[in-house]
């Protein structure tokens, strides 16, 4: 199995956009669909087709270019089964325990709700990849904005059970405000 190659590209103020290349069967992935000029711009600069789009969770930063990319690449989407907001323009609607084929390789799908009801992560277990949407960033969680705290440590339960060598991708860049957070609630923790 060929590796894949992703590449991270950021859109609105704090937001990253990820492209997942094989190379060997040519598919492209993008992980949320925020900004269609940004994900076209990247896909441009790396010259990949976009064949399949992955949504984690309703919000507009996540899905308000959803429409205009499906309609300029043709590609595939899969999202969440809508627990409290559906999402317009799925291909198909996944939840926990759920697989589908990427690149020939499996892409398995974790329910992780907190942030909202219905968010979900996609893993890469041969590739120890896990794209996490707001669920979990450096240094923090996503806000609770649909689920509640349990919910949250829960979901983050289940991304740290993954095996240690797991590579995460989060969708926006909280590490500083996160880390400013962490030293107001924790001033003498030398780690941080």
């Amino acid at each position: 199995m060929s590796t894949l190659e992703c590449f991270q590209f950021p859109y609105g103020s704090d937001n990253y956009g990820v492209l997942l290349h094989d190379s060997a069967s040519g598919e492209t992935a993008c992980i949320d669909a925020g900004d269609a000029d940004a994900t076209v711009q990247a896909l441009k600069a790396k010259g990949w087709s976009l064949t399949h789009l992955l949504i984690t969770h309703h919000h507009a930063d996540h899905t308000a270019g959803l429409s205009a990319i499906k309609a300029q690449t043709g590609c595939h989407v899969i999202g969440p089964e809508p627990l409290s907001r559906p999402i317009t323009g799925l291909d198909a609607e996944v939840s926990e325990g759920a697989e589908f084929t990427f690149a020939n390789r499996v892409v398995s799908v974790l329910h992780t709700p907190g942030h909202t009801t219905d968010m979900i992560n996609f893993y890469f277990a041969d590739d120890k990849l896990v794209f996490t949407g707001d669920t979990l960033f450096s240094m923090g969680c996503g806000r609770l904005f649909e689920g509640d705290a349990a919910m949250m440590l829960d979901s983050v339960a289940k991304l740290n059970a993954l095996p240690d060598d797991t590579l995460v991708y989060c969708a926006h860049e909280y590490t500083a405000t996160n880390a400013r957070f962490a030293l107001a609630v924790d001033p003498d923790n030398a780690a941080l």
